[in-house]
């Protein structure tokens, strides 16, 4: 299949902490693209109110917990973020949103199990490509090499938005690079998806 063609979803969360077999999710964004085109009015954000909320978690993300009071619970949301999220996940440490998604659907008997691309191995592969290996790969500084600025940073649809900007100019940069297949992407993203460098 063609990157084109394809079905992506940038996607962002935001939980009580890092710590996925204890920590809940408390926010969840998505941003749905095809190909390098990003549907921006198909964009979907919800809260979600924890079972438990740690209120240290508020100096990353802001969200507290009167803003939680009436939020939908989890389960229902659950169909809905099954449904924004078919296609191929994207993100910066996709896997860790991946993660936690997937113990939180495990926790209502859903089983939720997509591929996830990670922007930061995709980064490294174009860094390798045009000898700029060893640059910062923060969010952030990924943000700033492709001209972004930050700004709300740590609310779920900001960085899933961020998150799909980045993957949109990615995508172009790989286009040019010969790159157009689904199967030469997954490719690329996988030689670095376990290396520091």
């Amino acid at each position: 299949m063609s990157i084109e063609k394809t079905r992506f979803c940038a996607i962002d969360i935001e939980t009580t902490g890092l710590d996925i077999r204890n920590d809940e999710i408390v926010s969840f964004a998505c941003v749905p693209m095809l190909g390098p085109r990003i549907l921006v009015g198909d964009a979907y954000y919800t809260l979600i109110r924890p079972p438990s909320f740690k209120m240290a978690s508020m100096k990353y993300h802001g969200i507290s917990e009167t803003d939680l009071e009436h939020a939908p619970l989890f389960e229902e949301v659950a169909d809905r973020i099954l449904e924004m999220t078919e296609g191929i996940l994207v993100g910066h440490s996709a896997d860790f949103d991946h993660d936690f998604l997937k113990r939180a659907f495990k926790a209502h008997k859903k089983v939720f199990k997509r591929e996830a691309l990670d922007i930061v191995c995709i980064e490294k592969w174009i860094g390798r490509k045009t000898g700029r290996m060893g640059e910062d790969l923060s969010f952030e500084s990924v943000m700033s090499r492709y001209g972004l600025k930050e700004s709300y940073r740590h609310n779920a649809l900001a960085d899933a938005f961020f998150a799909a900007q980045i993957f949109q100019m990615e995508l172009h940069r790989l286009l040019e690079m010969g790159i157009h297949s689904l199967k030469q992407l997954k490719r690329l993203a996988c030689t670095y998806k376990y290396a520091l460098w």
